[in-house]
């Protein structure tokens, strides 16, 4: 069975430091009535029928990695009873759950986990190696295992026939012929000239970096208030712009003020779900685009901005080409060190999930959020757009940076993102990056005075 070329990566960096969860993708739930395991189980053992990465273990051969799928039944529910546990401690024990290593080669990139606290109060932990799973992955897997244990209890519709999703092995068969086709070479072209010349942004770090990275990541979160959430969306909508975009723009305005230079790349993982058949599909559709950030003292916030829209849409244009093939040369290192990442939460394929208790089979349930995928990179920003705010999760190496080192960059971004909506004119570089009384206390403090 085929691996796409994203997927070869993944499997190397899984190779390297097989105990790491840096790569672990994780959606975590909290039931609120009785669950019958035995349904939950015959439920599962449907999904991974279904969806073929969810049974695929990934064994090393002398031609490389190849892709196994096992029998449905082979993926067991994992039932661990938590009597007594308080809501941290299963908060922790959620937390754990998502934690544990993949052995990918020997069982697989996939387990499902319910602590089961009392009979009617239960979290189920579904989580995947990101080599099998994405973001909107994780949400239709989910779906899908609800939807399958409510048909089975009479409390819910049955889910789209099999037949409805493509196949992975078409999916790779299909990146393949592109990259081959005229029309991949061209976009190999384009991504070639956007990366000629320009390294990968880079933060001054608290450590030196070491040769061999551990993954180690902790999570910071910006939360915009409501009336910025709302004059973001009104000044974007109003000059033709997203939000994402804008937000994208500001971030590497940010990255120039704090250190990464004028010139970079940041990564910004897009999805490669281009046809009917793989919108339904669990399965690893990302293709981390390589999107140039280029700053003069006279650059301002506006432009800034623009020029992340015009390199987002005119980069989505030639996403179906993978990165991993582009050479990027031995003495200019990795492609991207930062990324920034959109996930819509307001139009995920659980509705109402994110933003409060749903029912889900017939049962009352929850979201869980348990950190996840951090340490990956230097730093991974994803940007969770809901319905009426944005949650901005900075997610670093915290062998690289110190979590008051994390925060400031927030605050630096959160300062250039307030500017850009009052003046957007101003050039990046005018921006105070300091509150005005808060200089006036160090200027006092340097002059002996305070």
């Amino acid at each position: 069975m085929l691996m796409s070329t994203g997927q070869e990566a993944l499997w190397l960096a899984h190779r390297i430091d097989p105990d790491s969860s840096a790569y672990n993708v994780i959606l975590a739930v909290r039931l609120r009535d009785r669950v019958d395991t035995g349904v939950l189980q015959r439920a599962l053992t449907a999904l991974v029928e279904r969806h073929e990465l969810l049974r695929s273990r990934f064994p090393a051969t002398d031609e490389g990695p190849v892709r196994l799928p096992t029998a449905p039944g082979s993926v067991r529910l994992d039932v661990r009873e938590v009597p007594g546990a308080g809501d941290e401690e299963l908060f922790r024990l959620a937390r754990r759950a998502s934690e544990e290593p993949f052995r990918i080669m020997e069982s697989g990139a996939f387990r499902a986990v319910l602590l089961r606290r009392a009979p009617d109060d239960s979290v189920l932990v579904t989580a995947t190696h990101h080599l099998v799973s994405d973001a909107t992955s994780q949400w239709l897997l989910v779906r899908d295992l609800f939807a399958e244990y409510g048909a089975r209890t009479g409390r819910g519709s049955a889910v789209a026939p099999p037949g409805a999703i493509t196949s992975w092995d078409e999916q790779v068969r299909g990146e393949r012929e592109f990259v081959a086709s005229p029309r991949g070479r061209r976009a190999a072209a384009y991504w070639q000239e956007v990366c000629a010349g320009v390294r990968a942004a880079e933060l001054p770090t608290d450590r030196p970096r070491q040769a061999q990275p551990t993954l180690r990541g902790a999570t910071h979160e910006v939360r915009p208030d409501p009336a910025t959430a709302q004059r973001l969306r009104s000044a974007a909508a109003g000059r033709g712009l997203t939000p994402f975009a804008w937000l994208l723009g500001t971030f590497q305005a940010a990255l120039h003020r704090s250190g990464a230079g004028d010139g970079f790349l940041v990564g910004c993982p897009a999805t490669t779900r281009f046809t009917p058949g793989t919108r339904e599909a669990v399965g690893y559709y990302v293709n981390t685009l390589p999107i140039l950030g280029r700053f003069t003292p006279a650059t301002t916030l506006l432009e800034a901005v623009e020029s992340a829209q015009r390199h987002l849409r005119t980069g989505m244009a030639h996403a179906r080409h993978p990165v991993e093939l582009l050479d990027a040369g031995s003495s200019r290192g990795p492609l991207f060190r930062i990324s920034c990442t959109l996930v819509a939460a307001d139009r995920l394929p659980v509705p109402g999930l994110y933003e409060g208790a749903v029912r889900l089979g017939g049962l009352r349930a929850e979201l869980c959020d348990v950190p996840q995928q951090e340490g990956q990179l230097d730093l991974a920003v994803e940007v969770l757009q809901g319905a009426d705010d944005f949650r901005l999760m900075l997610r670093y190496n915290t062998d690289l940076f110190d979590a008051a080192t994390v925060e400031r960059f927030g605050d630096t971004w959160h300062r250039l993102l307030d500017a850009s909506l009052d003046a957007p004119g101003t050039p990046v570089g005018d921006v105070a990056l300091v509150a005005r009384d808060d200089l006036a206390f160090l200027l006092a403090l340097g002059s002996g005075t305070a």
